[in-house]
């Protein structure tokens, strides 16, 4: 289970009352890979100008169309802009998640001019050290080594579950990203390492320095569906989050520490899981989740007080309200920039026609549940470089996989757990019937299929509709 201490009894105050309370310390928690595997070396949509247009620097024309991998707006091949070679090519993976960092470059004049910038997250872990064999891993550069991929290792986020509350939380982020790098751009600054703030070098998790902002809690509600009939489907909202990116280049500002870059903000979005029994996915075209609608930022966050990572930059600093023509409380119109992408245009608009048609064919079949969230952010620069000078919000969509499954309200029937309910099942359950669960150790457990104590003529009866059924993997939960 996710929660300890009794905190599992409080959590709808915790949640009612403020939803920026610090989060429990936790243990485990279920991985999510991030999905991969379409449109690589793309970019992510249809083109559409950052004002003014034409604008030095990096002001111009941004590809990131409706901001999801796999529509029929996908855009041209994206190629490094910088000096040299980056150990990734921008988007190699074909990501399905990404960052669309917002922020400003100065001008003659004292001005800034707005920009975005767009990294591709998704692929192996990295060892920054260059060494597999020292026993230790390193997420910041070690000057004169080269960073090595860390073989059979998979970009991901972890979450727990406490299904009964009604809560999720998120307990760990380790993400490599690619980027296209900008003109004069190092090649070492197109691939970032991005993790939960509060880790450490050596990729321990920690404890948030922004806990108003960075709650790691939210709300994890069933969703029935417009058809009243989904099951195994659940809406995520009020995820505080804050993630730290930093680039693998030894030469940057600050190279000894991570943090170079916080987003911070507040995930919303879905989790979709199998049924218990049977293995396919519910279809969610036309059920009702809408589509990518972006939250705005809460201009209420414009002048607050952020602790920097580290003691960067003087340890805080202050959410700014950005460039005069990118603001958070005066949204620039269309095509000016603005949280969140074009509309969804292809499948009606339906995010779940676009989850069943892009998403769900991408998962193995030991992948047993998937997660599509949103956010629009805020974000603080504690670099020197004045590309992205303030960095005043990000904008972040993660969709990612996991070999748990759905809740399951008492036990599975499948008495030697090989993932079918057969007839060595039915032998087991039939010298179990009349027992209680506690009884031989336990043992008769995977019979109490309605979970009140007891294998009986009902778990009988129950164990019939679904013998012959394949049984997904254990629950999301700790």
């Amino acid at each position: 289970m996710l929660v300890r201490n009794g905190w599992c009894a409080t959590v709808a105050i915790v949640l009612a009352a403020s939803a920026r309370a610090a989060p429990p310390v936790v243990g485990d928690a279920a991985e999510f890979t991030l999905i991969t595997g379409v449109d690589a070396g793309i970019s992510v949509g249809t083109m559409r100008n950052v004002v003014p247009v034409p604008g030095p620097g990096f002001a111009g024309p941004v590809f990131d169309g409706d901001r999801l991998a796999g529509t029929s707006d996908a855009g041209g091949a994206i190629v490094f802009e910088g000096d040299g070679e980056p150990l990734f090519a921008p988007n190699a993976f074909g990501a399905l998640s990404f960052t669309f960092r917002r922020g400003t470059i100065p001008i003659p004049g004292g001005s800034t001019v707005p920009i975005l910038g767009i990294d591709y997250l998704g692929g192996p872990l990295l060892d920054l050290d260059g060494n597999l064999n020292n026993g230790s891993r390193s997420l910041v550069p070690v000057f004169g080594q080269t960073p090595v991929v860390i073989l059979g290792t998979s970009s991901h986020v972890d979450f727990s579950f406490d299904w009964v509350a009604g809560a999720v939380e998120l307990a760990r982020v380790d993400m490599t990203s690619t980027n296209p790098g900008g003109p004069d751009i190092q090649a070492e600054i197109a691939t970032t390492v991005n993790v939960l703030a509060g880790t450490s070098n050596n990729g321990t998790p920690g404890d948030p320095i922004n806990p108003s902002f960075d709650t790691r809690l939210g709300a994890l509600t069933a969703f029935p569906g417009a058809s009243g009939q989904l099951h195994g489907v659940y809406r995520i909202d009020e995820l505080g989050y804050e993630i730290w990116q930093d680039s693998i280049d030894p030469f940057s500002s600050t190279p000894l520490q991570l943090g170079t870059i916080q987003f911070l903000g507040t995930f919303r979005g879905w989790l979709v899981t199998r049924p218990r029994y049977g293995g396919q996915f519910p279809t969610l075209s036309g059920e009702g989740l809408g589509g990518p609608l972006w939250p705005a930022v809460n201009a209420d966050d414009v002048g607050a007080v952020i602790v920097t990572a580290n003691g960067l930059q003087g340890g805080s600093t202050l959410i700014t309200d950005g460039s005069s023509r990118d603001r958070f409380s005066v949204c620039q119109p269309a095509p000016g920039p603005c949280n969140g992408g074009m509309p969804l245009t292809d499948f009606g608009g339906d995010l779940g026609a676009y989850l069943d048609a892009v998403v769900v064919p991408l998962l193995s079949a030991d992948q047993h549940s998937f997660v599509y969230l949103e956010s629009a952010g805020v974000g603080v620069n504690n670099s020197n470089d004045p590309v992205f000078g303030d960095t005043n919000a990000a904008d972040v969509v993660i969709i990612a996989a996991s070999l748990c499954g759905s809740p399951l309200n008492g036990g599975s029937g499948d008495f030697d757990a090989n993932g079918v309910i057969g007839s060595p099942d039915f032998a087991s359950l039939h010298q179990c019937v009349g027992t209680e669960v506690a009884d031989f150790d336990g043992m008769c457990a995977p019979g109490d299929l309605n979970n009140d104590g007891a294998v009986d003529l009902i778990d009988f009866g129950r164990f019939q509709t679904v013998f012959g059924l394949s049984v997904t993997s254990p629950a999301c939960e700790l």
